[in-house]
């Protein structure tokens, strides 16, 4: 198949070449004529191309930002800086909603690889370091054809850091309300074509209330400790062969105390890479991925007796080609397996039972320039589910270059199959000790289907980056639970069924702007018209009008200091809005309020000696202390925190 598309590839291919390139690729890095680094992403092509020159209009949250942020999490820096990123957490995890849509239609990836998802189809984002975050890349709409089921709603994609200095390394400690602490630390070495990076981080917590006097289930985050220890080698045997080994282990015990049980999360990850270039148009790559999340509940009034309760497992093995046929054609071929399994205790009936999924892939997408400044990109996936056989995803971009203006069209084709979860399920969902109603889950259901169409243009100069975008999703056969009395078993049941066709219409908006020297402003604005189109009813917890503003002041040095010492310093202000949004909907509709919280944080670094510098941070989150349960589920109002940390 690949050596098919490169024939009709080359069979449209033009005479003559682009004008010659002035960014050259270094041991995988973009670089420019003048040997700095440009600004470089992969999540839309699989391959690097400077984020200016993308066919995929892709938001970027740099290392630094999230440093400046204060950010403890990866979904903190995305609230922070991408607006329509809703963050609701509780007791069932880390939950995500990007214009009405849930976890499940968010993809989560972590240097290109997908994250497992966990008991309640969400993923926990506490288990990554944010110290060792390099960026942050978000795709907004279908990517189907390179990352296959669930990429409808977003792509996020958190590209961790590399090695790049012979001996690195850094540690830091940070204390916030609540008796809760961060702490963090990496090591790293590199020589004679050899890398080690280790990175460990711990997290621990007294919890709190959530202001609900005297109810016990309300608490908004029960005490918890976790700790995350990962390690990644690189080897490079010459200039033409490389590999990379990339390990995870990560525990968390949370203590549910009105329920006088402790759960216990374990979480696995293993990943290797091989690298070969046939030649300097051509890089064949091999790799591998799983990642295991297994859930324990300990019942301390049982003699601390443990079940284990809940598991998943997502498993991927990929052959990726590259092959550059000339300095206007590009095409990314390959083929890739999918497993998953989950376990459960209680959630397929009364037996404790593993089910399993598969899907077989093919995929290319090919990039062709032309020297008028028109780019296209156009791919397509082939799927076959194990449950559902076989599928085709289209997908076609075009970008248009004008001087300093991009223009961008994109028609995506988005695919997704019921989960297992949603197949098999068969719960008793237990309040106290009663069952209100039971979870059950549907065979017959069908995979969802989108389609996503979005338009943009962008303008990028030294100072100043905007960006515009009109788009629509509309999603078929959107599975939802619905709720029926069943008269044999004499229950309430929620039942999943393909009964939506969603509509997703919207406008976003995005501006970076570098001012006066010292000065740097990144806002954006998010619209979302998101319904069900047979009601015309919106969807539950979208929220149509969201923006967010940063605001840093960056100094090299202190005030009254010597111009010789260097001391840099910034001042970072933030504010975040978000209006109302659908939280249930019965006989009336429940919303909630307007929801409006802002943030400072102040960065301090000062020298230690020779290469060795420390990092003094405090700040103070929610500073008008907005505490609207409905509005911001899970919030304590306003905290400081302070932290200290040294690199070198």
């Amino acid at each position: 198949m690949k050596y098919i598309f490169r024939v009709l590839f080359v069979l449209v291919s033009v005479s003559g070449y682009a004008q010659e390139t002035t960014n050259e690729t270094i041991e995988g890095k973009i670089h420019t004529t003048d040997g700095k680094p440009a600004e470089v992403v992969v999540t839309g092509t699989r391959t690097a191309r400077l984020l200016k020159d993308t066919p995929v209009l892709t938001k970027v949250i740099s290392g630094v930002e999230i440093e400046q942020s204060g950010a403890v999490t990866a979904l903190e820096a995305l609230e922070d800086f991408v607006p329509g990123v809703m963050f609701t957490p509780n007791t069932m995890g880390d939950n995500i909603n990007i214009a009405g849509l849930d976890n499940k239609y968010i993809l989560i990836l972590v240097d290109g690889e997908r994250l497992v998802n966990e008991r309640t189809e969400n993923v926990n984002f506490s288990r990554l370091n944010t110290s060792d975050i390099k960026q942050i890349e978000v795709i907004n709409g279908a990517s189907s054809v390179l990352y296959g089921s669930n990429a409808i709603g977003a792509v996020i994609n958190i590209i961790t850091k590399e090695v790049d200095k012979p001996l690195q390394g850094s540690a830091r400690v940070r204390y916030s309300n609540y008796n809760t602490w961060v702490g963090d630390a990496s090591f790293g070495l590199k020589a004679n074509g050899f890398s080690s990076k280790t990175n460990l981080s711990a997290k621990n917590s007294d919890g709190y209330d959530s202001g609900r006097a005297g109810v016990a289930s309300d608490f908004s985050m029960s005490p918890y400790s976790d700790y995350t220890i990962s390690e990644a080698l690189k080897y490079r045997f010459n200039d033409d062969f490389d590999m990379e080994l990339k390990g995870n282990y990560y525990r968390n015990e949370t203590w549910f105390l009105h329920k006088y049980q402790t759960r216990i999360d374990n979480n696995y990850t293993f990943g290797g890479k091989l690298n070969y270039r046939f030649s300097r148009k051509n890089t064949l790559t091999f790799s591998g991925n799983s990642d295991t999340y297994r859930g324990n509940q300990v019942y301390k009034r049982a003699n601390d007796s443990t079940v284990y309760a809940n598991g998943s497992q997502y498993a991927t093995f990929r052959l990726l080609d590259v092959w550059d046929a000339n300095r206007n054609i590009q095409l990314v071929s390959g083929a890739e397996l999918n497993r998953e399994k989950t376990y459960s205790e209680n959630q397929f009936g009364n037996i404790p039972k593993e089910c399993e999924a598969n899907n077989r892939n093919l995929f290319s997408q090919g990039e062709f320039k032309t020297e008028t400044g028109l780019e296209a990109l156009a791919g397509v996936r082939y799927t076959h589910h194990s449950e559902f056989g076989g599928y085709l995803s289209p997908k076609i971009s075009l970008m248009y270059k004008l001087d300093k203006l991009r223009f961008r069209a994109n028609i995506s084709n988005g695919y997704k199959a019921p989960t297992i979860k949603e197949m098999y399920m068969e719960f008793p969902h237990a309040i106290g000790g009663d069952v209100p109603f039971w979870v059950i889950g549907n065979p017959g259901l069908v995979p969802e289907v989108s389609w996503y169409k979005a338009v943009s243009a962008e303008y990028i100069s030294t100072d100043i980056n905007a960006s515009v975008t009109i788009h629509d999703n509309s999603i078929q056969d959107k599975i939802v639970s619905e709720q029926s009395w069943n008269a044999l078993q004499n229950r309430t049941e929620l039942i999943y069924r393909n009964v939506e066709d969603a509509q997703i219409t919207g406008v976003d908006v995005s501006v970076q702007w570098s001012f006066l020297k010292y000065f740097r402003l990144r806002g954006g604005y998010s619209f979302a018209h998101a319904i069900d189109k047979a009601t015309g009813w919106q969807l539950p917890g979208n929220s149509k009008h969201n923006a967010n503003c940063n605001l840093v002041f960056k100094q090299s040095r202190l005030p009254f200091l010597s111009s010789a010492a260097y001391w840099p310093y910034s001042l970072l202000l933030s504010g975040r809005y978000m209006s109302s949004r659908v939280l249930s909907r019965n006989e009336e509709e429940i919303r909630s309020g307007d929801y409006f919280v802002t943030n400072v944080v102040y960065n301090q670094q000062f020298p230690i000696h020779n290469n060795l510098a420390g990092n003094f941070q405090f700040g103070i989150n929610n500073l008008l202390n907005y505490t609207n349960h409905d509005s911001a589920p899970g919030n304590p109002g306003r905290t400081c925190f302070v932290s200290l940390g040294m690199k070198f």
